[in-house]
């Protein structure tokens, strides 16, 4: 599933190839993302809006149209955004085409059919963020004193379960965690309360280092993400525990493990992670 890195690489992108275009046409192969909208009301309320700017929330996509309308897509597993300059052949695992202005498309691919589209109000969208996410890990200006405020509030978590938990603070995953629990030598079992100050900091600046590096090598490609160019992300290849169970660690040596934390797979050194 895309993480907040990838996500905004694709927001960026995508920003880049659509602001200011006008959405001539949709068409439809599969509609289960739209849920209880059917294809010819979001063809209605969609069609002939100009697209002002694409953002991200945490792990969302935001497409800002014109008339106040925000279309918010969640990629979940295997969505992905492709861009063309122009006419482009329709595989089968395309679900929808947004024909644009000037002859270019944007075709939504998702293989395991998870996506989700949801097309707001922009003043009910923000009331909604409001108590569906917490702030945004990389967009947020509260910094760490925020981050702190937020970990007093689930001293009794578990760190790995509190960092997935979108309520707290939005944009991470599986992956970008365990990652950032491994830069901060802390064990991802470990309570959240028994942090002191120094750890609390590291793993703040491990999260901002990781999820900057994330974005500047393009994102991880380990399963099926591209950028909207087809192009695939190279930071896989930096990942130091993610995966890489039985492998020596890269900073003591010992073994990494593989244990189920929070409900999912989770990678790290059980001897330099601080329990």
């Amino acid at each position: 599933m895309p993480e907040l890195p990838e996500v905004e690489l694709i927001a960026r992108i995508l920003n880049g190839c659509l602001a200011g275009k006008k959405i001539t046409a949709i068409k439809f192969f599969y509609t289960g993302m739209l849920g209880r909208l059917s294809a010819e009301d979001f063809v209605e309320k969609v069609q002939g809006k100009q697209i002002l700017k694409v953002s991200r929330r945490g792990k969302y996509l935001h497409f800002c149209l014109t008339g106040e309308k925000i279309l918010e897509v969640h990629l979940r597993m295997t969505g992905a955004f492709f861009f063309f300059q122009e006419a482009h052949r329709v595989d089968k695992y395309v679900r929808a085409v947004f024909f644009l202005e000037g002859g270019s498309e944007l075709h939504f691919r998702d293989i395991r059919k998870f996506a989700t589209f949801r097309l707001w109000d922009k003043g009910e969208l923000e009331k909604f963020n409001r108590t569906r996410l917490g702030p945004d890990l990389l967009e947020d200006v509260h910094g760490f004193h925020f981050f702190l405020e937020g970990l007093k509030k689930k001293p009794k978590s578990r760190l790995k379960t509190f960092l997935l938990d979108q309520k707290n603070f939005s944009g991470l995953g599986n992956i970008y965690t365990d990652e950032a629990l491994f830069r901060a030598c802390l064990n991802p079992s470990r309570r959240v309360g028994t942090l002191n100050f120094s750890e609390q900091l590291n793993l703040w600046r491990s999260i901002q280092n990781v999820l900057q590096e994330g974005i500047e090598h393009g994102g991880v490609s380990v399963a099926n993400y591209q950028d909207p160019y087809g192009r695939p992300g190279e930071f896989q290849k930096r990942l130091k525990v993610y995966r890489r169970e039985n492998e020596p660690c890269p900073r003591c040596g010992h073994v990494i493990v593989r244990r189920v934390v929070a409900g999912r797979g989770t990678y790290f050194c059980p001897a330099c992670q601080v329990f």
